[in-house]
């Protein structure tokens, strides 16, 4: 009997010593850290930071941060529009003909598949010439933009140079983004056109 009532103390206490060791299944759990999503963009509330936008959503591969760039007709008076380097368009008729927010993002999604993880992603952009209003601006700048994608063996250039021009705008909300930009040959590099148009055809 004595040995009895000492079996089950020692089992209560097993159970006691089993109990304090477990967690508590009910217990919350610590947050897991959020992912990072590989967004850097910044609200655009000067012109400057547009551009900043746009070389990071370039080196992050990021089409909808690349796309906030550009005027959005819902929320400016503006509608955004491409306009080529003038031997770009006659090489490829008819390419650049209403080219829009659309047209953008067919090329910088198709850009984006064909870029492999690895790849070098970078926008140099000179500054030539800044003016600058309230609610307005242009910019130009030289512009050398490297990305290694997989098509350069079929020919489609992995560098282009040349010159931009881009015209800003402030909405109502006072964010800035690109309403019209005009690309310009200056050498004998393939322009920021041509790599638009090897990618949306």
């Amino acid at each position: 009997m004595i040995f009895a009532e000492y079996l089950k103390s020692l089992v209560l206490v097993a159970l006691c010593v089993t109990q304090l060791s477990c967690e508590n299944p009910f217990a919350t759990r610590a947050p897991e850290p959020p992912k990072n999503t590989g967004s850097r963009y910044i609200p655009p509330f000067s012109a400057e930071i547009v551009v900043e936008n746009l070389r990071n959503a370039i080196s992050d591969r990021n089409v909808e941060n690349y796309l906030r760039c550009f005027s959005d007709s819902t929320r400016t008076s503006e509608s955004f529009r491409y306009e080529p380097d003038a031997a770009t368009a006659n090489l490829y008729a008819g390419v650049f003909n209403n080219w829009g927010l659309t047209q953008e993002r067919d090329y910088f999604s198709q850009l984006r598949a064909a870029l492999p993880t690895d790849s070098l992603r970078s926008l140099r952009l000179d500054s030539l010439q800044t003016i600058t209003f309230n609610d307005s601006a242009q910019f130009v700048r030289a512009y050398e933009l490297n990305v290694r994608h997989k098509q350069q063996s079929a020919g489609v250039p992995g560098q282009v140079r040349g010159e931009l021009r881009f015209w800003l705008r402030k909405d109502q909300f006072g964010e800035w983004s690109i309403y019209r930009w005009a690309d310009f040959a200056t050498g004998q590099s393939q322009t920021w056109s041509a790599l638009k148009a090897a990618f949306v055809r």
